[in-house]
C-alpha cells in the first residue's frame, strides 16, 4: 500500500469555535458569601457546646424572634450570655451554639443562637421568650448604642457587614430546620436536640438526622449574539409575582440530576427553549428556608419561547439598552441586591443596576 507523505495530507478541519466561558461572580460582591463563620466543627462533634460556652466569659448570643434580628445602628446586636436569660423551652427553638466570629465583639468570641417563636406583642412575662426579648432591649439602652430594631434577613442582608451576614444566615438556616423538623422521619416521634444543636436523635430508633440544604439552580440565559448591542437576555414573569416583576429562571435540581441537567431542565419546562454552553458563576446559600442557589448563565440553542403558563406567565427578551432603560423608567422591576437573580442580570449587562424596591 502506498503510503502518502504527511505533507501530502489535507490540514484537520478545525473545530467549530465555542463561546469563552464567562467569568465567575465575584463573591465578595454577593450578599451571604463574602464572610464565614469558623462553625467550630470538630469541637461540637465531640461534645456539646452550648451549655460550656454559655458560662464562657466573653460568649455572645443573638437572639432571633420569629425570624427576626436585633440591629443597632448598622450592625447586628449580639449580647453578652452573661447573666441572659434562656430561651423558651421549646423543642422546635432550641439553642443553638454558632461557632466563633469577629462580629460583634472579641475576635473568636464564641456565639450561641437563641430564638423565640415570635415577637410577643404581650408585656408580661408568661408570653414565650418575653423576658429574653426585654433583656436585649435593656442590652442595647444601656450599652448606649443606636435605636435598637428588628428587621428580617431580605432587608439586612445587602447592609450588613459581611461578618455579620454569614452569622445570620447560619442561624437563620439551622433555625428554620429545627423549627420546621422537630420529629423523626422514620417513626414519626420527636427527636432530641444533639452535637451542640447541628443534629437531632431520635430516641426510638437511635436514627441521626442533620440540617437539609436543597440545592436550587438559577440561570440567565441570553440569545449568545456575539454582538454585545444585539445580544439579548430573557427574562420572565412569575406567577407567584404582582405587578411588572421580572427575573432569571430558577428550579430544584432533582434526585439524579447534574447542575447543568437541572438548568437544560428548567429551562425547557418554563420558556420552550432548549440551551446549551451552561455555564457554572457561582452560589448563594438562601435560607428562605434552606436553598443553595447554583448561579449559571446558558445560551439558547432551539425552540421558541412561550411562557408555560403555571409557573411563568409572561416571557420578554432585552438587549442591554432595552433593559436598562426599563429599570430606569420602572416599566420592570429587577430583583433586589440581596439574591443571586440580580448578581446575573449585572453580570450578563456588564454594568450596575438601578436600585430597586424589590
Amino acid at each position: 500500500m502506498d503510503v502518502v507523505p504527511a505533507s501530502d495530507c489535507p490540514p484537520p478541519r478545525p473545530e467549530p469555535a465555542r463561546p469563552a466561558a464567562p467569568e465567575r461572580l465575584d463573591p465578595a460582591r454577593l450578599p451571604f458569601t463574602a464572610a464565614a463563620v469558623d462553625r467550630d466543627g470538630i469541637e461540637r462533634e465531640l461534645r456539646d457546646v452550648r451549655a460550656v460556652a454559655a458560662q464562657e466569659p466573653g460568649t455572645l448570643v443573638l437572639v432571633l424572634a420569629g425570624g427576626l434580628a436585633p440591629v443597632a445602628g448598622e450592625d447586628l446586636l449580639l449580647v453578652p450570655a452573661e447573666g441572659l436569660p434562656p430561651g423558651p423551652a421549646d423543642p422546635r427553638h432550641p439553642e443553638v451554639y454558632l461557632g466563633r466570629t469577629t462580629a460583634g465583639g472579641v475576635p473568636g468570641a464564641r456565639v450561641l443562637l437563641r430564638p423565640v417563636p415570635g415577637l410577643a406583642q404581650e408585656t408580661g412575662a408568661t408570653a414565650p421568650g418575653q423576658d429574653l426579648l426585654a433583656a436585649v432591649a435593656r442590652h442595647a439602652a444601656a450599652d448606649g448604642a443606636p435605636p435598637l430594631r428588628w428587621a428580617g434577613l431580605r432587608e439586612l442582608g445587602p447592609v450588613l457587614p459581611p461578618e455579620d451576614a454569614a452569622l445570620l444566615v447560619a442561624a437563620q438556616s439551622v433555625g428554620l430546620w429545627h423549627r420546621d423538623h422537630p420529629r423523626c422521619p422514620q417513626c414519626g416521634g420527636p427527636t432530641d436536640v444533639v452535637r451542640s444543636g447541628w443534629a437531632r436523635r431520635c430516641p426510638h430508633d437511635e436514627s441521626l438526622h442533620f440540617p437539609r440544604t436543597d440545592p436550587a439552580i438559577i440561570v440567565a440565559v441570553s440569545d449568545g449574539d456575539p454582538d454585545p448591542a444585539r445580544e439579548r437576555l430573557l427574562l420572565g414573569r412569575s406567577a407567584l409575582w404582582r405587578g411588572n416583576r421580572f427575573s432569571t429562571f430558577a428550579g430544584f435540581v432533582e434526585p439524579g440530576e447534574s447542575l447543568e441537567q437541572a438548568v437544560v431542565r428548567e429551562v425547557s419546562e418554563e420558556t420552550g427553549l432548549v440551551v446549551g454552553d451552561v455555564h457554572y458563576l457561582g452560589s448563594q446559600p438562601w435560607p428562605f428556608p434552606r436553598s443553595l442557589m447554583l448561579g449559571c448563565r446558558a445560551v439558547v440553542r432551539s425552540g421558541a419561547a412561550a411562557p408555560d403558563g403555571q409557573e411563568i406567565l409572561e416571557l420578554r427578551w432585552f438587549t442591554r439598552a432595552q433593559l436598562l432603560a426599563a429599570a430606569r423608567d420602572g416599566s420592570v422591576t429587577l430583583p433586589g441586591k440581596v439574591s443571586i437573580a440580580h448578581a446575573l442580570i449585572e453580570h450578563w449587562l456588564g454594568q450596575a443596576l438601578p436600585e430597586s424596591t424589590w
